[in-house]
């Protein structure tokens, strides 16, 4: 796949990212960079940044166990680790808010309407492997 390129999964997963930065993990963290967009060198071009996504965040005081760094980077990765956990283990242990279940595959007709709980929980499963907070 061609830098320019993105699949359907790329795209949501950078829709996910963007909503779980946006509002969903606010209540457990603090972001301290965010990078989802790239600009060409002229600052004319904007495009969003399918594969090079990223938020540096430090988790709250309370939300941190005893002898766990604060700091996390999320990105891409993240994203399709928690999404994977999201659609097989934790698919039927998680109550969406957006009422429907994460789609198993993603193509260009997909339209799962999650909300930033969802986004929030999937985050969290990429992170701990778990649904620590909400």
């Amino acid at each position: 796949m061609s830098a320019t390129t993105k699949s359907a999964l790329d795209q949501l997963l950078l829709d996910i990212f963007t909503t779980a930065l946006e509002g969903g993990i606010n209540y457990w963290s603090s972001c301290t960079s965010y990078h989802w967009m790239t600009e060409s060198h002229d600052g004319l071009v904007t495009r969003e940044d399918h594969m090079g996504f990223y938020a540096d965040i430090i988790l709250d005081d309370d939300a941190v166990d005893e002898g766990e760094s604060a700091e996390r980077r999320i990105d891409r990765s993240v994203l399709a680790k928690g999404y994977r956990l999201a659609t097989t283990e934790w698919r039927d242990r998680i109550a969406w808010s957006s009422g429907e279940k994460p789609p198993l595959v993603v193509g260009p007709e997909t339209d799962w309407d999650f909300d930033a709980d969802d986004a929030d929980a999937i985050v969290q499963l990429g992170l701990f492997e778990d649904v620590r907070f909400g």
